[in-house]
Formats: structure tokens, C-alpha cells, sequence
């Protein structure tokens, strides 16, 4: 997640929680292949207690904290987003997707006006694009002011997508 911090507008605090669970090379919220529930709300949970400790923790403002995800990351705070709305100001998604556990939390409404820039590679092996595309309608319906991209790339972002979600969080940040 490194990577996405040249994106920050300066005087930006970025914090990288890691996933509690190992997922191949790296960490995530929950064992995608696992198709209970359980996984993903104790994933959830963890990231909700997470992001309303980080004002208590750090010097920072909740009302401008936007959540920025890559994949899995992008997911869950899709699904942070929508369970719990007060808690982020916006949400950046990068090749992300829309847990299917979240969607109950879909209501038109729940996410008003509230930003939210969506990246995806339309060649994208990990998360097709017409899981983002379903995100992307899902979260409009929610009330949400999405801005939403798509680049021809794989499971990443490309320099034209970092120089629009930098574009994006300085004026959302």
C-alpha cells in the first residue's frame, strides 16, 4: 500500500493497517474462499474497531478521514463504508469489489453524498471489472458521489490511475 502514498496530497497522514489474516503473499480480512460469514464479519469488525481507533490513536480528524483500498482492501472498506457511514468522510476503491455480505447495507440513501473514487483494470484477473461496475451501481444507488475509472491493466493501478486518484484526494482530502 506504500505505493499509493505518492498519490497523497502533501500534509496527508497515511496509516497502513495490515489484514489479520495471511492470504498468499500477503494479508487480508478475511479468506475470500471461505463463503460463510463468519471470516467476513470478524474481518469487519477488526477494521471497524481499526479506523474509529485511529482518532484516539493519532492526530487525526475523523471528519476528513478517507479510506483507501487496494482489492480486498478496497472491499472492506466498501463494506466498512456501508455498515457504518459515519465513520470515513470518502473512500478511494483500487481493483476492488463489493463483498457479497455487504450488500444488504445497500439503501438508497445510506452513503449520500458522500465521495468515493473507484480505479479498475478492465483486464483484471483477480476481480473482473463487472465486479467493480456492479460495486460502482451499487454504491450510487447508496446516495454515494462516485467517480469511477477504468484503465486497460491488469490487477493494479497504472500511472493514469494514480495521477487520477491523486487528482481526486486533493480535492476530497
Amino acid at each position: 500500500m506504500q505505493i499509493f502514498g505518492k498519490a497523497l496530497p502533501v500534509g496527508v497522514a497515511a496509516i497502513y493497517p495490515r489484514g489479520p489474516v495471511a492470504a498468499g503473499e500477503g494479508y487480508g480480512w478475511f479468506d475470500r474462499h471461505d463463503g460463510s460469514e463468519a471470516p467476513y464479519r470478524r474481518g469487519l469488525a477488526a477494521l471497524q474497531e481499526f479506523v474509529a481507533g485511529l482518532a484516539v490513536a493519532y492526530p487525526v480528524d475523523p471528519a476528513r478521514l478517507v479510506l483507501v483500498g487496494f482489492s480486498q482492501g478496497g472491499a472492506m472498506s466498501q463494506a466498512l463504508a456501508l455498515a457504518e457511514p459515519g465513520l470515513t468522510a470518502g473512500l478511494a476503491v483500487l481493483a476492488g469489489y463489493l463483498p457479497a455480505f455487504a450488500r444488504e447495507q445497500v439503501t438508497p440513501g445510506r452513503l449520500t453524498g458522500k465521495p468515493v473514487f473507484m480505479a479498475h483494470g478492465v483486464k483484471d484477473e483477480t476481480v473482473p471489472v463487472a465486479d467493480a461496475r456492479s460495486a460502482c451501481n451499487a454504491l450510487t444507488l447508496a446516495g454515494a458521489d462516485v467517480t469511477y475509472h477504468e484503465y486497460p491493466t491488469g490487477h493494479r493501478v497504472n500511472r493514469n490511475g494514480m495521477h487520477d486518484l491523486k487528482q481526486w484526494l486533493s480535492q476530497h482530502v
